[in-house]
């Protein structure tokens, strides 16, 4: 059966001030809240030991100015290509909405792609909930990247 109260997700964001935003708004929807503010190089093997339910991950990772050796999407890619995390579902949740962003997300294996502008935040955790619950709904509800995911589960 489907527990929500023990979903683990990992959350991939550097603007700290947003930090206790999801914390609460997640955490009262039952998930176990982890915040990464990088993706750098061995991001995937600390991902693989955590073995979150669901990742959301930010495209604009790294403070402005500063010099990051991998945004969203690389660390997207890269947890792509790890045997250890490959399965573990991705939603793109950012402010940066640029429609070839969107459409590299979903090539490398994004479940979607939410704009923070567009929802409010307290009901965001209940769209990661529904994927969790179940994919192939998910999909009926949320088209976006329907096309292209795998619904087996």
């Amino acid at each position: 059966m489907f527990d929500k109260k023990r979903l683990k997700i990992l959350m991939v964001e550097d603007t700290e001030n947003n930090h206790p935003l999801f914390r609460e708004a997640f955490g009262t929807a039952g998930f176990e809240v982890l915040i990464s503010q990088t993706a750098e190089p061995g991001f995937e093997e600390v991902v693989g030991n955590l073995k979150p339910d669901i990742i959301s991950m930010d495209l604009m990772i790294g403070k402005e100015g500063e010099v990051i050796e991998r945004d969203g999407l690389k660390a997207l890619e890269a947890l792509k290509a790890d045997e250890r995390t490959k399965d573990i579902p991705v939603i793109v949740m950012t402010n940066f909405f640029e429609d070839s962003k969107i459409e590299k997300a979903k090539s490398l294996g994004a479940v979607d792609f939410i704009s923070l502008q567009a929802h409010n935040i307290k009901t965001i955790p209940q769209i990661f909930l529904s994927y969790l619950e179940n994919p192939k709904k998910y999909f009926a509800i949320h088209p976006t990247f329907r096309n292209t995911q795998n619904t087996s589960n």
